[in-house]
């Protein structure tokens, strides 16, 4: 008996798993591990912020997924993995042998380079933490996000959104951001949205310390929060380059265009903590994610086996439909921009479309 071991709940392990079937080989073990029962779909965040879908809505069941395939699920966090003995260590201090290995763990979001926000931040990855501390965010008076990437626009209109519908009509939204929201081209779009809607934007300021009531920027300002949230990109967890494989300059594990690690050959990584050698700017997006299953399912057999491998090939553009709340959405694709209410309905209808394959 052979054993593959899934660590994370992921985008990339949840499309593993629909594509597993209760009468798969018997002589191959799968296990996965996962720090909560439910994968929570980043992609519906926003509409949950603004109190357009129930936490229902948003999440799926791997525990019941896991039951209904034959596979034996594990609710407990990843401390480390040590590639030599191939074993899994978990927090409850449980050990796993594997055959196989697949990371899957996500990222998180404490930059140390920001004095004082680890301990003061709404930390929202990963995204299981997300639904418990929603509610912090929206009850702000003044609310302050570092970032200025999807996630940060998304949860900056969403956030704003729910307090005009809830009767909050003076708490105030921030954003700051280091760079342009999403592109340049983007920026300016946004900028417009922004300053029609009452969302404060620190344009090209960088926050440099969070202290009791304040943001601190580089620039100068100080600027008070009740709450504050860092989206300004993806971290690695630590235990990564811990583990003596070789991660890229941000702690990213890299792998090769099989999702395999170019070390060890019984290691693979996908989605937020995998750092692809072939495409190293390809962003942390579930868009990405998603469609590295379909390539890892096969890869993991493939490799047991002895036969040959796919390649993960990231398709050239990514349609990007950004929710900017009371059900509109701004659509970016390749040198397009658009912006309406079609567009959220298109969001809409995808990312339920989404959700039904899994739930």
């Amino acid at each position: 008996m052979q054993t593959i071991v899934l660590a994370g709940g992921g985008h990339t392990h949840l499309e593993v798993l629909r594509r597993l079937t209760a009468e798969r080989d018997t002589e191959v073990k799968w296990i996965l591990v996962s720090a909560s029962r439910y994968h929570y779909y980043s992609g519906m965040f926003s509409g949950f912020a603004e109190g357009l879908y129930t936490l229902e809505e948003i999440r799926i069941d791997l525990k019941k997924i896991c039951t209904d395939k034959n596979i034996d699920f594990i609710e407990d966090t990843l401390q480390s993995f040590d590639p030599e003995k191939r074993e899994v260590v978990l927090s409850s201090g449980e050990r796993l042998p594997y055959d196989r290995l697949s990371l899957d763990i996500g990222s998180h979001t404490a930059p140390d380079k920001i004095e004082g926000l680890t301990e003061k931040q709404v930390q929202i990855k990963p995204a299981h933490l997300f639904p418990d501390r929603i509610e912090a965010c929206r009850k702000a008076k003044e609310l302050v996000i570092i970032g200025g990437g999807a996630a940060a626009v998304e949860m900056a209109f969403s956030f704003h959104q729910w307090k005009q519908q809830n009767g909050r009509k003076y708490d105030r939204v921030t954003v700051i951001a280091s760079s342009d929201l999403i592109d340049q081209k983007s920026d300016a779009v946004i900028e417009t949205l922004f300053n029609h809607k009452g969302i404060r934007y620190f344009k090209n300021d960088v926050a440099v310390k969070v202290t009791d009531r304040y943001v601190v920027t580089e620039g100068g300002e100080e600027v008070s929060y009740n709450e504050v949230i860092f989206l300004g990109g993806a971290q690695a967890p630590e235990l990564l380059g811990e583990s003596g494989l070789p991660v890229d300059e941000k702690g990213f594990i890299k792998v090769n265009a099989c999702l395999q690690t170019p070390d060890d050959s019984k290691v693979f990584a996908a989605g937020d903590c995998a750092a692809l050698t072939t495409h190293p700017e390809l962003p942390k997006s579930g868009v990405y994610a998603v469609r590295q299953g379909e390539v890892l399912h096969h890869n993991l057999m493939a490799s047991l086996k002895r036969e040959g491998m796919k390649d993960y090939t990231p398709q050239r553009r990514a349609l990007i439909l950004l929710s900017a709340g009371g059900k509109q959405a701004l659509m970016l694709y390749g040198k397009w921009r658009q912006f309406g209410s079609w567009a959220w309905w298109w969001k809409d209808y995808i990312d339920r479309s989404y959700m039904k394959k899994y739930q």
